[in-house]
């Protein structure tokens, strides 16, 4: 006699994961039921296995909090055929009880509680490729900080032994002679020359793991998924080619901001506010945002006052009445809008325009 299977079609799961690298805690909820939270394997195929074992054919919505793994868990959910979001952890309600309390059991059941609620708003999950892409300009980043770090140590180590840097090459710029310098000058001791020595090879294979790594990240604004796009950002005075594949690869798509003010709310180009009564007062720009989207604005933005006469003006107006960093804030937030309008609508930025 065959042995009958109950289907679950009609009832909906809502579940919480607490991902971490060596286990995962589940909570599965329905209605106002918690049927169970556990621990499993770190693998999306575990958490399938047991709901096609007790709940088959069971909707499922699963959320879990954006972590250092990426979106490739909440992809391979969603293959499944489940609804998944991915979650910024400040956008989940929290109590006194559960912040004194902080155990896994604890976080996926108050992620899967607020995703019964309909409280929670997911992340925009990008494309495997364009998250492969921004993988790589990060990587560049991260290997000019590196470079950065390692002239640091040599000129602390001139420091640290009492050497001045020759006036020409006392500047941001490391020429040849410069570098020619460094293996020439002598230090007091022999263990001090080799430490010299040391960390210029060290500077010499970073410099050329970031030149190859520049030029793929620049590869890449030649490849037909950014070359139309690429093109019409660097129609805007500030936005070179660099800039722009940060732009693309972070952004996606802008259309998925139906408004500027949403972009905006993303990039983080905006004050805190506190409205409370008869008082309404602004504050410093939101902690909310986009850390390195709204820092290389900013830094674009000093250029695109030197090269856009319009901007010019508007920010000599400005610094009449606030602070020239507050004004290149403003800028940065114009330039942004400039930016919205010139990919949402397809359009080259027209020079010296203001709104």
């Amino acid at each position: 006699m065959e042995k009958k299977v109950t289907s679950f079609a009609s009832l909906t799961l809502y579940i919480g994961i607490d991902v971490h690298k060596k286990q995962w805690s589940v909570s599965v909820y329905s209605g106002q039921i918690h049927h169970r939270t556990f621990s499993q394997p770190p693998n999306p195929e575990a958490l399938k296995a047991y709901l096609d074992k007790y709940f088959p054919m069971a909707k499922v919505v699963c959320a879990y909090e954006a972590t250092r793994f990426g979106f490739w868990i909440a992809r391979k959910l969603q293959s499944y055929g489940y609804d998944c979001l991915v979650v910024n952890p400040a956008d989940i309600p929290t109590t006194h009880q559960e912040n004194q309390n902080k155990t896994d059991p604890v976080d996926s059941r108050k992620i899967a509680r607020t995703l019964q609620s309909g409280l929670l708003t997911g992340s925009h999950i990008p494309s495997e490729i364009t998250e492969g892409d921004r993988q790589l300009f990060r990587y560049r980043k991260r290997l000019w900080s590196d470079l950065i770090r390692v002239k640091n140590r040599i000129k602390g180590t001139l420091m640290f032994s009492g050497i001045e840097l020759p006036a020409q090459y006392d500047n941001a710029y490391w020429s040849k002679a410069f570098l020619r310098w460094l293996t020439e000058v002598e230090l007091p001791s022999a263990s001090g020359k080799d430490t010299m020595n040391l960390l210029l090879i060290q500077y010499h294979l970073i410099y050329r793991h970031f030149l190859d790594t520049s030029i793929k990240v620049r590869k890449l604004l030649r490849s037909t998924r950014y070359k139309d796009q690429g093109r019409l950002l660097r129609t805007i005075p500030g936005i070179g080619p660099l800039t722009s594949v940060q732009i693309l690869t972070e952004l996606e798509d802008v259309k998925r901001f139906s408004s500027f003010k949403k972009l905006n709310s993303f990039v983080g180009l905006k004050p805190t506010t506190h409205s409370s009564g008869e008082h309404d007062r602004k504050g410093h720009l939101t902690i909310r945002r986009h850390k390195a989207l709204r820092s290389a604005l900013v830094e674009c933005a000093w250029q695109t006052v030197q090269n856009d006469p319009a901007m010019l003006v508007k920010y000599e107006e400005l610094i009449q009445r606030m602070t020239k960093k507050r004004a290149v804030v403003v800028i940065a937030k114009k330039l942004l809008s400039r930016i919205y309008y010139v990919l949402k609508n397809n359009q080259p930025y027209e020079l010296g325009i203001v709104k």
